[in-house]
């Protein structure tokens, strides 16, 4: 049994870090931190939370890159029964203004001026000009909710409502009212919002339950380290990063953001074991001139964010990662709920995303019926289990929609299910389309597309046809120097796929319209898009 089942963030914490004290738990920028140390800096974290009046059920918005703080903070907030609300640090103004205010966060913990944003500026930017009145509090009419600013780097104008967060006074003997009930909310996270505003996911103290059972399919130990330069705003760095990592007693290497020469230098030096990568990091890396003088043979492990089988082979061939492992998951359901073992097969690791973790039912099902569906068949993934979220924050009628009557979570992917009980995601159904009463992947396409040596980028969308029910229309951006020939592109997918998934029309476009936060392709816009440029080659 998962000895994590039924533990709290406080119990999940007390429990690693007594079995692991003097080990190294974490480092970050040059600094060192054992199990014992991190313990202590979440507990003061705690009590500062707690002294400033925050108490159990309050919403505390993170708007940060990685740092140490940052975990203390989130751990620390949610270990009293706070709720951390995790948020991207891309987002423009107005997109934070909503997730503070739709979250109703009580406090906003923010960073000073880093490389790529001024934190602590762009929200006071949000906020009424209150400084004269030190009774009032910061958010004003704006964000009533918003009684704290918190800072982790000093600023020479404070105003009414702000703390330095080093600065805030703590009894240091003072004992903590700990979070006992598993189930409820410690984490809220934004969906991508690829099709409407976004949605406060909210997550349970269970998900350290499910970061025991990861582990363990990488054969972790505690001397395994995590290099991790994946924003901790993701579900990705804090359930399947920190949290999976810490219980296994294993340590994490923080960085604060990608940097190519400072990751293979902190691998050599550190002899990282696992890290988790996006494909043009893995491009970036590859193309300094010096990069082979690195010695990162200590990696053995990891996941990356794709389902291109060439990214899977480069990892293992020029990498050296022959443990690389695939899984399945989103936020709604705290991250994978299917996951490869380490020393499956290459080609079962690059085909499949694994067999569901323990306590987790996962099936393939009819999205409009919610029939399950025979094996081999392609339909909707439904998720069933502790793991998934308790619902989307004050949001009752999505989260209902989001469940069947029976429980089971909806999530809108595309999959199969094979004969070994092993699944497979293809797509999001809102990306796929029927043709000919085929169902057809547009990441199967997009992935065809990008192999012809013209294609820098390609997005798949489809518009309605009045035989076909739909037909695939490509949109691709033009590798440097390259010509754009719409009927060489189409010979070339015809050659590689069956004839339904070929698209009908290929565009060349500039650029795809995305999503601020995730920078995720708006499918629907470039729907609208190929209607619009349909309808002018009619006319």
């Amino acid at each position: 049994m998962n000895e994590f089942t039924g533990k709290t963030y406080a119990e999940a914490l007390s429990t690693v870090c007594e079995r692991y004290a003097d080990r190294k738990a974490l480092v970050f920028e040059g600094t060192t931190y054992s199990f014992s140390d991190v313990k202590r800096e979440i507990d003061r974290a705690s009590r500062r939370l707690a002294s400033l009046g925050l108490r159990r059920g309050d919403k505390i918005a993170i708007w940060m890159p990685n740092s140490a703080d940052f975990i203390f903070i989130w751990m620390g907030a949610a270990q009293i029964g706070l709720v951390a609300v995790l948020m991207n640090t891309r987002l423009r103004l107005e997109e934070a203004h909503y997730q503070i205010q739709q979250s109703d966060s009580r406090a906003v913990v923010v960073s000073g001026a880093t490389a790529y944003r001024d934190f602590l500026g762009d929200v006071l930017s949000m906020l009424p000009d209150n400084t004269a009145d030190k009774d009032a509090g910061p958010g004003g009419d704006k964000l009533p909710m918003l009684d704290f600013i918190i800072t982790t780097v000093r600023h020479g104008n404070m105003r009414s409502g702000m703390h330095h967060w080093h600065d805030i006074a703590y009894d240091e003997n003072a004992s903590l009212d700990y979070e006992t009930d598993p189930a409820a909310p410690a984490q809220i996270v934004y969906s991508s919002g690829t099709t409407a505003l976004p949605k406060g996911v909210m997550l349970s103290h269970a998900v350290w339950r499910k970061a025991a059972d990861h582990g363990a399919r990488f054969y972790q130990t505690p001397e395994d380290q995590l290099y991790l330069c994946i924003p901790l705003f993701s579900i990705l760095s804090t359930v399947n990063g920190v949290m999976t990592f810490w219980v296994g007693g294993s340590s994490v290497a923080l960085a604060e953001q990608f940097d190519a020469v400072k990751l293979l230098a902190t691998v050599q030096a550190e002899k990282s074991t696992a890290i988790y990568l996006l494909p043009v990091m893995m491009s970036k890396i590859l193309e300094l001139p010096d990069f082979e003088r690195y010695d990162i043979s200590s990696l053995r492990t990891g996941i990356l964010l794709t389902v291109d089988r060439d990214v899977y082979t480069t990892a293992v061939e020029k990498f050296g990662i022959d443990g690389v492992i695939t899984s399945y998951g989103m936020t709604e359901t705290s991250s994978a709920c299917t996951r490869t073992w380490a020393d499956d097969p290459l080609e079962t690791r690059i085909t499949t995303h694994g067999k569901p973790l323990p306590d987790i039912e996962v099936r393939i099902a009819d999205a409009d019926t919610n029939e399950e569906l025979p094996q081999g068949q392609i339909g909707e993934i439904q998720v069933r289990g502790y793991n998934t979220m308790i619902g989307y924050y004050n949001k009752p009628e999505e989260t209902s929609r989001a469940f069947t009557v029976d429980g089971w979570y909806k999530t809108g992917d595309a999959g199969e299910m094979f004969a070994d009980g092993s699944f497979r995601f293809i797509s999001r159904l809102v990306d796929g389309y029927k043709h000919k009463g085929f169902n057809v992947s547009t990441a199967e396409v997009e992935t065809v597309l990008l192999r012809h040596p013209s294609v820098g980028d390609a997005a798949v969308t489809s518009v309605p046809h009045k035989d076909f029910g739909e037909v695939g229309v490509a949109f691709v951006i033009l590798a440097e120097g390259a010509d754009f020939d719409a009927a060489t592109l189409v010979a070339f997918v015809k050659e590689n796929l069956a004839g339904f998934k070929v698209p009908a029309h290929v565009f060349e476009t500039d650029s795809f319209p995305t999503t601020s936060g995730t920078g995720k392709v708006q499918k629907f816009k470039l729907r609208e898009q190929a209607l619009q440029r349909l309808k002018a080659e009619l006319d």
